[in-house]
């Protein structure tokens, strides 16, 4: 079948099961009532047509193939806070004033880190603490190297790293003030911030088993025309267990690509 017939069909599938997105509060009070579905809206069916149509061929294609598993676990995601899916990038720019809604910080808590002062949103770092907790019983050294990071404190990071390197080099591995995901403060960069982590026993450990606590890698190598930066080894963001199997059975574990279909849906 050709690709743009099977974009129809998806159209089609989406039309027919997909209703307009909600809050994670208000598919929960649906998920314990016979609520009626929602016809889809026409302008977020449109835009999230586009941005399927872009994915690769074995991602749409898998897709069709599986419609009844994929939207089972899509209304799975939906059930998520939406905070854990926003873009952050060099096209979709946080606020300075963005609010990542709780932090805890990670002094004290048993987990390594390599500085003072470092916080993650509450529901990122109970993940973390779990999965640091895990690996330290396989013989692992996971040690935090950034976490949550403000606007302003991107702006300085920015602006040095362009008086060292140029603007152009600098936008290959360093986020304009408020394209950071760290600002959202569900971020962890661990050990060296290197990619000669790459290939270690814990960065393998990772690859393998940071979905199943709810993170994923964010900058994977062959990738940096679609997510905008150099392979990041180090980088890993929670986007909840279900995002992340979701990402993993349906994007080629691309996380970029789930955000954007997401993000698609959600207008």
């Amino acid at each position: 079948m050709k690709l743009y017939s099977k974009l129809i069909i998806f159209m089609l599938a989406l039309f027919l099961v997909l209703g307009v997105s909600c809050t994670a509060k208000e598919k929960k009070v649906q998920a314990s009532e016979a609520a009626v579905e929602e016809p889809v809206d026409e302008e977020a069916l449109h835009i999230a047509s586009i941005v399927v149509s872009k994915l690769p061929e074995e991602m749409h294609s898998y897709i069709l193939d599986n419609m009844a598993s994929f939207k089972e676990d899509l209304s799975k995601v939906l059930l998520e806070d939406p905070r854990f899916f926003i873009i952050a990038d060099k096209k979709h720019l946080l606020a300075a004033d963005y609010d990542p809604g709780e932090l805890v910080s990670l002094d004290g808590k048993g987990i390594k880190v390599n500085k003072k002062g470092m916080k993650l949103e509450k529901v990122t770092f109970e993940a973390l603490k779990k999965m640091l907790d895990d690996s330290a019983k396989e013989g692992l050294s996971l040690m935090v190297s950034s976490a949550y990071r403000d606007y302003k404190y991107q702006v300085g990071l920015y602006n040095y790293y362009i008086s060292v390197y140029g603007k152009e080099k600098t936008d290959t591995f360093s986020a304009p003030p408020g394209a950071s995901q760290h600002q959202l403060g569900t971020v962890v960069d661990f050990n060296d911030v290197e990619n000669t982590f790459a290939g270690t026993k814990e960065e393998i450990w990772l690859t393998e088993n940071a979905w199943k606590y709810g993170f994923s890698l964010s900058f994977p190598k062959g990738y940096e025309n679609v997510t905008g930066y150099n392979w990041e080894s180090w980088h890993f963001r929670y986007v909840t267990k279900a995002g992340a199997e979701f990402q993993k059975k349906y994007f080629g574990n691309i996380q970029h690509y789930m955000l954007l279909f997401l993000d698609a849906y959600r207008s």
